[in-house]
């Protein structure tokens, strides 16, 4: 080969390896890297649960000064691989970033062996997958029960049969950004949405984990800020029976730890016969995703329409 093209091609392979050195520096930094409006926060915590398929880990932190007291719940992580070579039950620091839509942790490692200062009372009173055993299968008849909405009136989950249900679970100091608030901002597009397709034919329900503070008239000031239709969307607590009653048909684990709630996330699909359609136990799903699900729930065809 003579000289001249040996140096064109050294040449180009050079400039593809820097070319790959840099797009893998820039993911690393995109993955890694903090934004620049996200609030960061250093927490040592004890690990009490890993999902590497949700992307979530489940910690007992301390008291994050200035932002939350000590808790147990589950937090997402946006890379998986932070989750490798984590036991449960290892002491841990971890950095949790919250920006105004958003919240994860970020980074996390193992520290040495020492006695743990997380309150043993952030344990849950019952174990998770017994919880979840006991909740309700796709198909199955949801009993009925019933609430106090944002007016101080009693509804029960009969008074809406004939309308596809949406249910979720909330509580109006919920801290996190893409907990309750995600819910809620979901659920206020969601209305949109539906009320101009399938207008009174659909009905939304905000149940709070906190009944003693949200009161009918704080349920009423919080669906405000998010236009709620009282026609269409109704925000309603019970006593504790009630709660745990409705929270138990999906699954759902809630404990009020240190004045705020630690719990996982539920939302529901009921049709207008009662049973249960879908459950969602996360906060990944989208507006036009349930709009999808309503509209075959009471269409029973699949028609897509634009976003």
């Amino acid at each position: 080969m003579k000289p001249k093209i040996v140096l064109t091609v050294l040449a180009a392979l050079t400039l593809a390896a820097v070319v790959s050195a840099v797009a893998i520096r820039q993911r690393h930094l995109s993955l890694n890297s903090s934004p620049a409006h996200a609030h960061a926060f250093q927490v040592h915590g004890q690990i009490r649960g890993i999902d590497p398929i949700a992307k979530t880990i489940r910690l007992s932190h301390e008291e994050i000064v200035n932002y939350m007291p000590a808790m147990t719940m589950s937090l997402p992580v946006k890379d998986a691989a932070l989750l490798r070579n984590l036991v449960v039950g290892e002491e841990v620091q971890f950095e949790l970033l919250v920006t105004d839509n958003d919240s994860w942790v970020s980074h996390i490692e193992k520290t040495q062996s020492e006695p743990s200062t997380v309150q043993a009372e952030t344990e849950p009173t019952r174990p998770l997958e017994e919880i979840e055993a006991e909740s309700l299968r796709a198909g199955e008849m949801v009993p009925d029960f019933k609430l106090t909405n944002q007016d101080g009136q009693e509804i029960h989950l009969t008074d809406f049969r004939g309308k596809a249900v949406v249910l979720t679970f909330i509580y109006t100091r919920c801290p996190l950004p893409n907990f309750c608030p995600l819910m809620s901002k979901n659920f206020a597009e969601l209305e949109q949405r539906l009320s101009r397709e399938f207008p009174n034919k659909f009905q939304l329900l905000s149940v709070s984990l906190d009944p003693e503070f949200d009161r009918p008239e704080v349920l009423k000031e919080y669906a405000a800020r998010y236009r709620a239709d009282p026609k269409d969307w109704s925000f309603a607590a019970g006593d504790t029976d009630s709660l745990n009653f409705v929270a138990g048909l999906v699954g759902l684990y809630f404990e009020k730890q240190n004045g705020l709630i630690s719990h996982d996330l539920r939302t529901a699909l009921i049709g207008p016969d009662g049973r249960l359609v879908q459950l969602w136990k996360s906060n990944v799903w989208t507006p036009y995703e349930v709009q999808r699900s309503v509209r075959e729930t009471l269409t029973g065809h699949t028609d897509v329409v634009s976003r």
